[in-house]
């Protein structure tokens, strides 16, 4: 469950511990610490360590450190702002499924077997929070209200953008990090959380829609056949989308199919699920960074020679807005002087000055403290 694979070594999933009080609860907990909610944990438990320690020693300040420079030592370790922002998400999306669980099929056939109610709710958690990471199921899917499928699907689609979206607002280092700013205005509308986000999820719908339609394309025409039969009421084409979308965010969720122990994907032909396996595939690795994270490179000359090319370009774009807006008659009595700021010392790790006003404190100003540091 921690590493969210979904496997069971039972043919049901999870369906045989629907009144399990205790492994459902774990289950969840596991499940969401393992992914979505692992940087959160991550920071708690150092946190929490930091309490238990002198202020005045070395250990301490190592914690310090970690809490105030996150994203400079893991690429999972956020600052404070960010990990919160993730948590209410994660709060959020989980909450959203559990409520529309409870007010569609709390009094549905599906779950007229599962007594007391305190059960269903408690099943409706633990299916809240497998359905966008970890591909379990303690109830049948293809018997839960439409509404739900929908839902799941979606959670589904979405599961990897809290983490994506949270890995990329905070990398201090990288420049350019979607990789889509054109013009020093695009660049600055990157350092505003509702832009950034905004652009982060249009790139991603545009990235992902024409694959996922594609496969779903290609595997209408490889199962017309079935796809037709009106005999084969299981056999539908949101099934097939639902398997597509489940297989492109590697949660493995299906809706199943009559009188079999396995996903809906086992009645699908050969080119069928050549394309599931190519689903997974480009899924799995959707959302990549552009280069190498910061936070996993040790410092060399050729890195240091980076950051300072880059610290030359944006001081030399800083300094064209500036005179550009000398031109134009805007004031500019609140500007720090940059003439005759040497532009390796100005900027040398990219983005940390710019990023202080969103919470990660302006140091790391040279490369001896660069190399102290990592």
């Amino acid at each position: 469950m921690f590493n969210d694979l979904g496997f069971t070594l039972t043919p049901d999933s999870m369906e045989s511990f629907q009144e399990a009080v205790l492994p459902l609860l774990l289950g969840s907990f596991l499940i969401v610490i393992g992914n979505t909610g692992f940087p959160c944990m991550l920071r708690f438990v150092i946190w929490t360590a930091s309490q238990f320690v002198r202020h005045d020693s070395g250990v301490w300040e190592e914690f310090k450190f970690l809490l105030d420079h996150p994203r400079r030592c893991f690429t999972l370790l956020f600052p404070t702002a960010a990990t919160w922002w993730l948590f209410w998400i994660l709060v959020v999306l989980n909450g959203l499924d559990l409520v529309f669980f409870i007010v569609l099929d709390f009094n549905d056939t599906v779950l007229s077997s599962i007594n007391p109610g305190g059960y269903r709710v408690l099943n409706g958690l633990f299916q809240a929070t497998s359905t966008r990471t970890a591909g379990f199921a303690s109830v049948n899917l293809a018997e839960l209200h439409p509404a739900i499928q929908v839902s799941y699907l979606i959670m589904m689609y979405i599961s990897v953008f809290p983490i994506a979206i949270s890995v990329r607002r905070t990398n201090v280092y990288e420049e350019k990090s979607l990789g889509i700013w054109g013009s020093a205005k695009d660049e600055n509308e990157d350092e505003k959380e509702p832009s950034y986000v905004g652009a982060h999820l249009r790139r991603q719908l545009s990235f992902d829609l024409w694959y996922i339609f594609l496969g779903l394309f290609i595997i209408a025409i490889a199962e017309a056949s079935r796809l037709e039969n009106t005999n084969e009421y299981a056999f539908t084409l949101f099934s097939v989308l639902f398997e597509i979308v489940s297989a492109y965010g590697t949660v493995g969720l299906s809706l199943g199919y009559p009188n079999i122990d396995a996903s809906f994907s086992a009645e699908f032909t050969v080119v069928s699920k050549l394309v599931i396996i190519a689903m997974q595939i480009r899924g799995r690795h959707r959302g990549l960074p552009n280069e190498l994270d910061r936070a996993i490179l040790l410092p060399s000359d050729s890195l240091h020679k980076k950051e300072d090319e880059d610290a030359a370009r944006r001081m030399q774009r800083r300094n064209s807005s500036i005179s550009n807006l000398e031109a134009t008659g805007h004031p500019l009595s609140n500007r720090t002087p940059t003439t005759g700021v040497p532009p390796n010392t100005a900027l040398a790790s990219g983005r940390d000055q710019e990023n202080g006003a969103n919470g990660v404190p302006d140091q790391h100003t040279s490369h001896s403290g660069h190399a102290q540091q990592a």
